[in-house]
């Protein structure tokens, strides 16, 4: 399985040996009906549920720009069984869609790479617009993720970053419209140092093209790993071009994570990276394999006090936060100002 990295301590051997255990992007995914998580890769044959015709819905022309705090939570579109996308508690403020991946046949359970660089969402019977909309009349951004954990693709031409442009809008105009795309399409070795220029220059291109079409205010956000140095020059292109609206590198799947201060000292190479205004920190809510509560408190509050300027916060996620109460949402609400 290929997994987000993460860049541990120690030696060479074992930080290889590491990060090879590490996931991110998202937790979990249904393996049963061959939909795929950001640290969870599907296997074996996927049955794509037919495209369903999308009652005419009014698109917004033009997103409003995102709170200036921001709390996020990733709502996993597979698991709609116990919770709708309505059932995300208003502390949160943005919700991040997940997932819209590759428009092609699957290869051994990934999508990684294929397709001619469209991307597709298999969820409008369980994920409608009536319910995106509902989100958003109440004040919370939705904000659609492309990518995950076998979903990864490299823009590297204009032909694809077209065909990309066109999906997207196609699926936000079935969707009523959304606020903001997430890229989370460059994980599992997609991006590598000789296509990171042409990524760079593509994915820049597709938010000009978004920004265009919805507006300065439609979002641009991305989950990367907190320390692959690819990640880092993509962000900080994304963010010179003016185009990267906040990176919010995630600190889940690995329990490494966990220790005091490892998220806080993190997060000061990224906000000397790209500035703490366009620096938000991932966490989990209620999810095993994650910092708990009190460890996410502890890093948020040393954060705060070192960079007062952070943009927010996001958890993976809006089910694992349900099912335990939304102490998480709501204890975190209470402290992000």
């Amino acid at each position: 399985m290929n997994r987000r990295l993460f860049l541990l301590s120690g030696s060479a051997t074992a930080v290889s040996a590491a990060l090879t255990a590490c996931g991110g992007g998202g937790g979990g995914g249904d393996t049963a009906s061959g939909q795929v998580g950001s640290s969870s890769l599907a296997t074996g044959a996927t049955v794509t549920p037919a495209p369903v015709a999308a009652a005419p819905v009014a698109v917004q022309a033009s997103a409003p720009a995102l709170p200036a705090k921001i709390l996020g939570c990733y709502y996993t579109a597979w698991d709609t069984g116990a919770y709708k996308l309505t059932d995300v508690p208003t502390d949160f403020n943005v919700i991040y869609l997940f997932q819209c991946k590759p428009n092609g046949s699957a290869v051994n359970g990934s999508w990684n790479n294929v397709g001619d660089g469209s991307f597709k969402f298999d969820y409008f019977n369980d994920v409608t617009a009536a319910m995106v909309q509902t989100c958003r009349g109440r004040g919370q951004k939705v904000i659609l993720t492309v990518g995950g954990a076998g979903a990864g693709y490299a823009w590297d031409n204009r032909d694809k970053s077209t065909n990309f442009v066109a999906s997207f809008k196609s699926i936000a105009d079935q969707l009523g419209g959304v606020d903001g795309i997430d890229f989370n399409n460059y994980e599992a070795g997609i991006v590598t140092q000789d296509n990171l220029a042409a990524v760079s220059a593509e994915m820049v291109w597709i938010a000009q093209q978004l920004k265009a079409a919805y507006g300065e205010g439609f979002a641009v956000t991305s989950p990367p790993q907190p320390n692959d140095t690819l990640q880092q020059s993509l962000m900080a292109a994304m963010k010179n071009a003016g185009v990267l609206t906040y990176a919010a590198p995630q600190y889940y799947d690995w329990s490494g994570f966990s220790a005091e201060g490892y998220i806080k000292n993190a997060t000061d190479t990224w906000a000397s990276l790209l500035g703490a205004g366009n620096v938000a920190v991932g966490l989990s809510a209620n999810y095993s394999n994650g910092p708990s509560l009190d460890d996410c408190a502890r890093e948020w509050n040393a954060i705060k006090a070192a960079h007062p300027e952070i943009r927010g916060l996001f958890c993976w996620s809006a089910q694992t936060n349900l099912q335990g109460g939304n102490g998480w949402g709501s204890a975190m609400k209470a402290s992000l100002a």
